[in-house]
């Protein structure tokens, strides 16, 4: 991430942090790709992955999405997917993007999934990593802290925090982890974050698993717009089972398993990721 430059934008009313590599993303020769995180974190965790993108001859955008990260965290927001997507055409159209790619991680892959659906004319590829939207079944974590209360006991940043991340997120904690911690810590801690985050989930999910507006995957079956979905085998925030039910309803789709991987492939297999992401965004538009 050393050649992105950090920038703010008023979306909303909000002040929205986001980097962009390089400076400049004007003219048709740099195809622009936009990175989406997921719940609870920020663009920090597409550290191990600007860079590479841009080596490839992209121009990146990744956000803070509201409520997280360094961008405002109003409490008059809902936090829902659907509005996610919505702040994600309005950041678009402040920034003048008129086609690009998005990649998502996770909750963020159901914002993508659902600004696709919307905008499909704007989207040229699809890649999600660890997609939620895909299957109703989630971890018993999520499912707690959905519930009013319950959620507010067990939802506590400073509670074990390297254990928890390390746990749920990664099969084994790549060595990158050191060094980025106090940042994925120092945002986890900020004032507004539990409050999104609680919302966040709330919005998406219930003690029965994903919510119904949540799931996304038979609206994605007349999606036009090419999709990659990549899976961490060892992921136990949402099952590598749903990668199953996407190889059959959408078999037009590219889909990869990573042996060995947990919820942040991106982060604990970097150069396998950016590798699947660069030859699929660089390709043709066979696919879907």
């Amino acid at each position: 991430m050393e050649r992105a430059e950090h920038k703010r934008v008023s979306v909303w009313g909000l002040d929205v942090h986001y980097v962009q590599a390089p400076s400049g993303v004007s003219g048709p020769e740099k195809p622009v790709v936009v990175l989406l995180h997921g719940l609870g974190t920020s663009l920090i965790t597409w550290y191990c992955n600007i860079d590479p993108l841009v080596d490839a001859g992209f121009a990146v955008i990744a956000p803070d999405l509201p409520g997280f990260g360094d961008s405002d965290k109003p409490d008059h927001l809902d936090y829902a997917p659907a509005s996610a997507a919505e702040f994600i055409y309005d950041l678009a159209q402040a920034l003048k993007l008129e086609k690009f790619s998005l990649v998502g991680n996770s909750a963020g892959c159901v914002v993508a999934g659902l600004f696709a659906l919307e905008h499909p004319e704007m989207v040229e590829k699809m890649a999600l990593i660890a997609p939620g939207g895909f299957g109703r079944r989630v971890t018993w974590f999520l499912r707690l802290v959905s519930v009013p209360l319950l959620g507010e006991l067990i939802y506590r940043p400073w509670f074990t925090e390297r254990a928890e991340t390390t746990r749920y997120m990664f099969h084994r904690p790549p060595p990158i982890l050191e060094e980025l911690f106090p940042e994925l810590l120092r945002i986890k801690r900020m004032p507004g974050t539990r409050m999104a985050m609680l919302k966040s989930i709330r919005s998406s999910i219930n003690i029965r698993g994903l919510r119904p507006e949540g799931y996304i995957l038979d609206r994605l079956k007349d999606c036009q717009v090419p999709l990659m979905t990549i899976w961490g085998e060892e992921d136990v925030i949402i099952p590598v089972a749903h990668a199953e039910v996407v190889r059959r309803q959408l078999p037009e789709s590219s889909l990869h398993i990573i042996p060995e991987c947990g919820h942040w492939p991106h982060m604990e297999k970097p150069d396998v990721v950016n590798a699947m992401l660069t030859e699929f965004l660089l390709s043709g538009p066979a696919g879907r």
